[in-house]
């Protein structure tokens, strides 16, 4: 085109032109020509780089099939593929048009692996989402059914303003690679299996020479190993082992353990037990002749032989020891040795004896507890109609004096069963934070009326006292019994000590004594400077009806129902007691932990036991017992309703029929408890009132040995007017929210 322009020019000229232009026109036609020069330059170097980029797209797509690799670029603010190599395409086994109509319409992961298709989306939704580069190896089926191992990297690229503008990406077919691998562990496996039958093969070699070596050494071999046994197995249980010379009559090596259990050093033990058959010094004398037994049967038919006897060591300390005796024969099978190995079993024994006395306190708790249940209901029958019989007639006859006794005794027999109730730990408690300082404080007055002048109290208050959890009057009742128990030990007076301070058990206390749970709790120690205990009576000391009094001075059940107590309180009660050195019992609480509700106004009920028309549903198994219930309520303006256990009960309940308080036994039967009426009665009723009576309280209302919050609980056996004045209180008994 330059070069025509200049041909126009040139044409353009004649001879009439101004000769003056002619200059400015050839420096124009001299520049359009230079510039026409260096075009044709730039375009044949735009030429030979295009040649170039097409030999090394060329060379580019060459080496992507050789090396299976393929690349893609996409575009995010199009939505759409901008182009990819044919590499990639022949990757998945498709034409590069129909790998763009694959990706363009987002159909690519047809082609994937149904067993990787969720892990690999789920890898392109999070690169999609945070454009964070990623690489995933996963298969693909072409469209022949070939199953090809892939291997996808890919990355963002991203404007100067930091948004994602292009992912590009590459993918690589493995799948020679991954059979490599796989051929290459084959071979591994294959190599591994024959290292291992090589090694084998080696190690029976090994073995054989070394059955050669080892039966030439093996008599000290033998001896070696026993003796490394049982030192390993003495540092960890409190073995020792020992070992006889059978022919020398002697000992011929003892272990550090072996004489500590005997209570000597090794050098103690082989100057005094020069012998073992003539010497029984250690044994304890009630167990030597079964030990001399033992020791006789052996010598006449060595065998492996155990034996459990008691050792007295030389300053006096009893031990269990756990004796067991092993023969050992030389190769012509004469008895050449014996191995001794003696075991400290004195742990052992205790915590089995101590375990004993649990089981023993359980059932005698439940013994006493049924029988004291029993007695209640029976009490409250008697109680009852005792006190209407005293209704009917005149205050002033010898009558009413008679029954004013029997009703004396049949409290004092009530009593008796609350003291057994106590013990067995099925007596109603009602605790509550207690400060154990105050309590004790308030009690002095009290204590110093009840033991006399002759004896000293001292009051010991640790600052800063937690608070514990129990019911107070039993508190009270307990620290009185106990102060008691001190003033009868005390006759010629002495000094009662009672310390409180917060104690804490840990899992070591916690272990070594039978039913004591690691925690806080407030201690509170009676202690006093009497006649103290010996050891069988301290074993005794919480058994009901043991006593050391004379008769008619104690009924045997103090000690019990402070054990009691304090057992059902979740606590635990310790004896430390020596003959003529005074007594201390320590009676751990547990501490309480929570918020303090605040003290409600108490409310006089005594002007509010007649009935208002209200309707009460009596539930009680015993007949007499519910008789006399029903009587005394109807005798008080109540209406009635009656029922023998909880079914009958509780379909009164489902009617439509009036009821304002449900009054109910906890022992029922039938399989349901008066707590699961009462459970079932409130999906019905929920402004259902109830009031619990028992003679114990078996099922714990709701939780164990105490009163649920917003029920009323009495007492079997009770008076007339403590009953009348409990209904009342039940009826008016604000609901707690459920």
């Amino acid at each position: 085109m330059i070069r025509s322009l200049i041909q126009f020019f040139r044409a353009s000229q004649g001879p009439a032109k101004d000769a003056l232009d002619r200059p400015r026109l050839a420096a124009k036609l001299e520049e359009l020509t230079r510039r026409n020069a260096e075009l044709e330059q730039s375009v044949a170097g735009h030429r030979r780089a295009a040649d170039e980029l097409r030999r090394f797209q060329a060379y580019l797509e060459r080496a992507q099939r050789m090396t299976r690799i393929g690349n893609w670029r996409w575009s995010v603010p199009r939505g759409e593929l901008i182009d990819s190599s044919e590499a990639y395409a022949e990757i998945y086994g498709v034409s590069c048009s129909e790998i763009h109509e694959l990706i363009s319409s987002h159909q690519i992961e047809r082609v994937i692996h149904p067993d990787d298709r969720e892990r690999v989306e789920c890898k392109f939704r999070e690169f999609d989402e945070s454009g964070v580069a990623y690489e995933i190896e996963y298969r693909i089926v072409r469209p022949d059914g070939e199953v090809r191992h892939i291997r996808e990297v890919g990355e963002s690229i991203l404007d100067d303003s930091g948004q994602v503008v292009e992912q590009i990406g590459t993918v690589q077919d493995v799948t020679e690679l991954k059979q490599a691998e796989a051929s290459l562990q084959k071979a591994h496996d294959e190599l591994e299996r024959r290292v291992r039958a090589r090694t084998a093969e080696l190690l029976d070699a090994n073995a054989a020479l070394r059955a050669e070596a080892v039966e030439r050494r093996r008599a000290e071999a033998e001896r070696e190993e026993r003796e490394m046994l049982l030192r390993s197995a003495a540092r960890n249980s409190k073995i020792g082992y020992g070992v006889w010379d059978e022919l020398e009559r002697k000992y011929v090596s003892v272990s550090e353990e072996f004489a500590q259990i005997v209570g000597l050093t090794v050098e103690e033990f082989n100057v005094r037990f020069t012998t073992f058959v003539e010497d029984f010094e250690a044994v304890h004398p009630d167990d030597r002749e079964r030990y001399r037994a033992y020791d006789e049967a052996y010598n006449s038919n060595p065998a492996i032989t155990q034996i459990e006897y008691r050792m007295t060591k030389p300053d006096g300390e009893i031990v269990h020891v756990r004796e067991l005796m092993q023969p050992i024969w030389d190769e012509s099978g004469r008895l050449t040795q014996s191995i001794i190995t003696n075991q400290d079993i004195t742990e052992q024994k205790q915590t089995e004896e101590q375990l004993r006395q649990a089981q023993k306190m359980e059932a005698v708790g439940q013994l006493t507890g049924g029988i004291a249940h029993d007695f209640n209901n029976l009490l409250a029958v008697i109680v009852g109609n005792l006190e209407l019989v005293q209704s009917e007639i005149d205050e002033t006859t010898q009558a009413s004096e008679w029954l004013g006794t029997a009703i004396a005794a049949a409290e004092r027999g009530a009593g008796l069963t609350q003291r057994l109730l106590a013990f067995s730990r099925k007596q109603a408690l009602q605790p509550a934070p207690v400060d154990a300082n105050a309590l004790v404080q308030g009690m002095f007055e009290l204590l110093r009326r009840t033991i006399g002048e002759r004896i000293e109290i001292e009051l010991v208050r640790e600052t800063g006292l937690w608070r514990c959890l129990a019911d107070p009057n039993q508190l009270e009742n307990a620290i009185l019994n106990l102060a008691i128990n001190a003033r009868d030990a005390m006759p010629a007076g002495g000094k009662l000590s009672i310390a409180s301070s917060n104690a804490r058990i840990d899992d070591d206390c916690a272990h070594a004594q039978a039913d004591v749970a690691r925690g806080e709790y407030v201690l509170v120690a009676v202690s006093d400077t009497g006649s103290g205990m010996s050891a069988d009576v301290q074993r005794h000391a919480f058994d009901p009806f043991y006593t050391t009094k004379d008769v008619g001075r104690g009924s045997g059940l103090g000690l019990s129902m402070v054990y009691g107590f304090i057992k059902q309180s979740g606590g635990h009660v310790c004896v430390e007691s020596e003959a003529g050195m005074g007594t201390t019992i320590q009676l751990f609480l547990p501490k309480f932990v929570g918020k303090e509700l605040p003290e409600t106004a108490g409310v006089d009920f005594s002007k509010m036991s007649k009935a208002r028309g209200e309707v009460i549903l009596v539930v009680e198994d015993d007949p007499d017992l519910r008789s006399l219930v029903v009587r005394i309520l109807r005798s008080l303006g109540y209406g009635v309703l009656e029922a023998d256990s909880g079914a009958p009960a509780l379909e009164i309940l489902c009617s439509p029929t009036e009821v304002d308080l449900l009054l109910t036994d906890i022992v029922l039967p039938e399989k349901m408890s008066g707590t699961d009426l009462v459970e079932k009665a409130l999906r019905e009723r929920p402004d259902l009132r109830v009031l619990y009576m028992s003679g114990y309280n078996e099922d714990a209302l709701l939780r164990p040995g105490r009163i649920a919050d917003g029920m009323e609980f009495l007492q079997k056996p009770f008076r007339l007017a403590e009953f009348a004045r409990a209904t009342r209180r039940a009826l008016t008994q604000k609901k707690l929210p459920r």
